[in-house]
């Protein structure tokens, strides 16, 4: 059996290992939702009077120019709005809102409704568009997926949160989020952000009646930004460093997060273990060794029907996905005592969440031969605080790992680590920043003796915080707290299907064949839970 072991360390460095990873998706919808600025508002925005000129184009485009010119937001459901629908050319000289809309929309089963200066396009039904209930009476469900609105591509890992009271999700690799909120926060904002392209605010009560495709826009970052902002990105890294008491949680905090971990050989995915668990959280003047972990639920899909006889699973990736909380954990890149052993370089400045970020690129020094890191930090150009870090073992010496990696293996194996990458992101919460996601990837060749081919195995474990609650804080006791150190997979435990509907996670598979399917297909990109 081979197995992974999260973390190392030497009498020569102080080395912390963890993976980058894909994962599952939640469901897939097509809708839209479009930007623009926001105009001083009538008493109805629809009879507002507005001059625009409409050129032949799609509807998308009409409506970008349409709500411009009267500085208004539009969302709808691409399933009732078909927005690649060409249009003709059409001037409008201080024309009603809704008329124009009527006119270039060209359906008269399209109604519209206003909530604030948001304007919902939807296909009347038997009933108006309601609030989307949960399994629970307390919930709401809001759903969408991100784009990017210059080449509507969709956007993979934006941040969908509720900032007021610490609710939040990332979108997964298609760009699609789900996202649960009590029903006494419907009255907030959603605040949707990813590095490079500027927040948008919507009112969580207009999401909560449509499921929406959320185009958010680019953020380009002024030349002379660039150009005059000549730093030492070593030191910019040390302030960053020191700042953490300043900008970061300094109580003890519970985390709601949502966890997965899984095995692939070659295009089959031979295991799949998902969770959620409650953190207690210590400060981020401690280290991650206080930090406690308890099981609320989890599940687990095998493909039982495969005829194998070499088995791969994942040790302490939970323990892996506590200590991958860098600013708690110091990896030697970020701790001052081995910082000379890297190289940093300020490569860009970037916008990330309506603020600029220094991007700075650290990689081994050529003369270091033990098998380091190289990546980038994304840090905060005002405050230096660090916003998120995309890094990997050096992939010329990712090889010299297999020992450290490789914790228990047959004599007839032999295996070759090819790439081991990680992914960090922390988001605001009230007025101090907390870990928001974590990724890790490690991807393996492995041969057995006597056979022709050796097979690719792919092995994540990904963790998503969904909450932050910092009263009444306290250590779980013994018999809550548990084990990170164990193979989670191998855990027993038996599935509860009402809770996993009321939680921001995948709906349960109706069986195995199908689960392992649907696993292939949507594994690599992050669910929304």
């Amino acid at each position: 059996m081979v197995q992974l072991f999260s973390t190392r360390k030497n009498n020569q460095h102080k080395h912390i290992n963890w993976t980058k990873t894909w994962t599952l998706t939640l469901t897939i919808l097509l809708m839209s939702i479009t930007k623009f600025s926001v105009f001083a508002q009538s008493d109805s925005l629809l009879k507002k009077t507005v001059t625009v000129k409409i050129p032949n184009t799609s509807i998308y485009n009409a409506l970008n120019i349409i709500g411009q010119s009267a500085d208004c937001f539009f969302i709808y459901d691409s399933r009732d709005v078909n927005n690649q629908k060409r249009v003709r050319t059409n001037q409008f000289l201080q024309k009603p809102l809704e008329e124009i809309l009527r006119q270039t929309l060209r359906d008269t089963l399209i109604h519209f409704k206003e909530i604030g200066k948001h304007i919902l396009l939807y296909r009347k039904s038997e009933t108006s568009p309601v609030i989307k209930k949960s399994t629970t009476e307390n919930f709401i469900s809001i759903s969408g997926t991100i784009f990017d609105k210059d080449t509507q591509e969709p956007i993979p890992f934006a941040t969908i949160a509720v900032t007021t009271w610490g609710l939040g999700t990332i979108s997964n690799n298609d760009g699609i989020f789900t996202l649960k909120v009590p029903t006494e926060y419907l009255s907030s904002d959603v605040v949707v952000s990813h590095l490079g392209y500027e927040t948008q605010k919507l009112p969580l009560s207009i999401l909560s009646q449509t499921k929406a495709d959320i185009y958010i826009k680019p953020r380009y970052i002024a030349i002379q930004e660039v150009i005059i902002r000549n730093i030492d990105a070593r030191s910019v890294v040390k302030s960053a460093i020191d700042n953490i008491d300043k900008y970061f949680i300094t109580e003890n905090c519970y985390l709601t997060g949502f966890y997965r971990e899984g095995v692939k050989r070659n295009k089959t995915y031979l295991n799949y273990s998902e969770a959620v668990f409650k953190v207690f959280k210590t400060s981020y003047n401690k280290g991650s060794i206080l930090d406690q972990v308890k099981l609320i639920k989890s599940r687990k899909i095998e493909n039982t029907n495969r005829v194998d006889t070499l088995t791969v699973k994942l040790k302490a990736g939970i323990k892996g996905t506590l200590e991958m909380d860098i600013l708690k954990s110091l990896p030697d890149f970020l701790d001052r005592e081995y910082m000379n052993y890297y190289n940093y370089t300020k490569t860009d400045i970037v916008a990330y969440e309506n603020h600029s970020a220094y991007a700075i690129e650290f990689e081994q020094k050529p003369e270091i031969t033990l098998p380091l890191y190289k990546g980038t930090l994304y840090i905060d150009v005002e405050k230096l605080i660090l916003l998120a870090a995309d890094f990997q073992v050096n992939p010329d010496k990712v090889g010299d790992l297999t020992n450290q990696l490789i914790i228990k293996k047959d004599r007839g194996i032999k295996v070759k680590p090819k790439e081991v990458k990680y992914s960090i992101d922390y988001r605001l919460f009230g007025n101090k920043y907390v870990i928001q996601h974590i990724r890790g990837d490690l991807k393996l060749n492995i041969n057995k003796r006597y056979k022709l081919f050796s097979d690719d195995y792919s092995l994540f474990f990904e963790f998503v915080n969904m909450q932050v609650d910092t009263v009444n804080v306290k250590r779980f006791t013994r018999k809550e707290t548990f084990t990170p150190q164990v193979i989670f997979s191998e855990e027993k435990y038996d599935y509860d299907p009402l809770f996993w509907g009321k939680l921001n996670i995948i709906e349960p598979e109706e069986d195995v064949s199908k689960a392992i399917a649907r696993i292939n297909s949507k594994i690599e990109s992050i669910s929304n839970e």
